[in-house]
């Protein structure tokens, strides 16, 4: 068995070989009571991930969660019952925050494209931090808390040239619309200085995700701290809080290496241990890393042919729910995490095909993989799902009706998200 592949069994608690079993139900129970195509995310993994990664980075660093991973509103309540704060991108992600219970306060707003009707609202609901990622967003920022009789918390997103080594998306390098340029920071540290609306809360740094080399992750987060302690000995101004970034990898497809997490939080502790102060925060960010390996995507098979003398397999989900596994964003395309749900561990039979139901090539969760024998009714299941699934999916393709989500607790499998229906597609249309 794939490495990656035994990796994501054993990160759901599940068994290396026979019946794929969450929990104490198998993927046959869960399919039976709540249908396919179905999202499937484990409490139990998500706490265990979570703890994880507190214990290493010790109490001084807060770990907070990138909503846009899974917005599922109890996903991020787990999170946060775990002890995550919670970092967000959007009006939505903002809705999704309060209800799982989070105090806008303690909420850090991301993205380089917010609006001033967004920065209205963020300044109105009491978000505690705005991390600017351009020159202009001072002023308008400023406005929108003057109209709201507040001072707003904010800090600075930097963009280091060159960094990022090692991710896979990259969200730096020579020029960026993610963060401020490094050599234009100054100015606009002391612009924020000057603005009486506005209160300083420090830096950000995020060059990239799926990245899988913790040493670079550790270099760039002491990039930021050299240029914190440099802005502050230069203007005179505390920068106490420090957002290391995160992005940390996630073995999503065969072949797939793992992120040394031991290495990222040594590096992060001598940081701290270093440069330490009692008006001092830390933090990193992780979103993916926290959610993929807690999740999955369950699907059917409808039918089955040979072509050309390589079997077919057309299942009943796809591109258009699980983006991710059929290689969207990916420049090239690999094999997914995907095992029988009748025995993980079933020998390969012959190379195989795996589709869904959408009027495209794009729609291939791989070919060839070497499965055993399948026939209609037979269950497949997508591992590391649990990050970037439905909500980074074209849903709206085909008109299919949306998957269900659930989450399976020590209690018992609950309801996350209704399946949809297929009148749905004419919601909001008007004729």
């Amino acid at each position: 068995m794939d490495p990656a592949l035994a990796q994501a069994l054993a990160n759901l608690g599940a068994p290396a070989s026979g019946p794929l079993r969450l929990g104490g139900w198998t993927a046959d129970q869960l399919a039976a009571e709540f249908g396919t195509p179905l999202y499937v995310y484990v409490a139990a993994a998500l706490d265990a991930r979570l703890a994880a990664v507190r214990q290493r980075f010790g109490a001084a660093v807060g770990v907070l969660y990138s909503v846009k991973a899974n917005p599922a509103v109890a996903v991020v309540e787990r999170l946060r019952r775990g002890g995550a704060g919670a970092e967000i991108a959007s009006l939505g992600e903002l809705h999704v925050a309060r209800a799982a219970g989070h105090d806008p306060a303690d909420l850090r707003w991301a993205g380089p494209a917010k609006s001033e009707a967004e920065l209205a609202a963020a300044v109105a609901a009491g978000v505690g931090c705005l991390h600017l990622e351009a020159p202009q967003e001072v002023g308008a920022v400023a406005q929108a808390a003057r109209a709201h009789g507040r001072r707003q918390g904010v800090a600075v997103r930097v963009h280091f040239p060159g960094a990022a080594q090692g991710a896979r998306l990259r969200m730096a390098g020579t020029q960026s619309r993610f963060g401020i340029d490094a050599d234009q920071v100054a100015a606009v540290l002391r612009q924020i200085a000057a603005t009486p609306e506005l209160h300083l809360r420090g830096l950000h740094t995020y060059a990239g995700t799926q990245q899988f080399d913790a040493h670079s992750f550790v270099r760039g987060a002491g990039q930021l701290v050299a240029a914190a302690t440099a802005f502050e000995r230069e203007l005179g101004l505390s920068l106490p809080e420090l957002h290391l970034g995160g992005g940390f990898g996630v073995p999503v497809f065969q072949g797939d290496p793992s992120f040394d997490l031991d290495a990222a939080a040594a590096g992060v502790r001598e940081l701290v241990a270093a440069n330490d102060r009692a008006d001092r925060r830390w933090f990193v960010e992780l979103g993916r890393y926290l959610t993929a390996h807690a999740g999955l995507y369950l699907v059917r098979v409808v039918r089955t042919k040979v072509s050309g003398g390589v079997r077919q397999v057309a299942v009943d989900g796809g591109l258009h729910h699980c983006a991710a596994a059929c290689g969207s964003g990916s420049v090239v395309k690999r094999a997914p995490l995907l095992v029988t749900a009748a025995d993980v561990a079933a020998p390969a039979h012959e190379p195989a095909a795996v589709g869904g139901p959408l009027c495209t090539p794009a729609d291939q969760l791989g070919a060839p993989l070497d499965l055993p024998v399948l026939q209609p009714g037979d269950l497949l299941a997508v591992l590391a799902a649990g990050a970037y699934g439905l909500s980074f999916s074209p849903f709206g393709f085909l008109s299919h009706a949306t998957p269900a989500e659930i989450l399976v607790e020590a209690q018992g499998p609950r309801l996350l998200r209704r399946r949809g229906r297929p009148e749905d597609v004419l919601r909001d249309q008007l004729w």
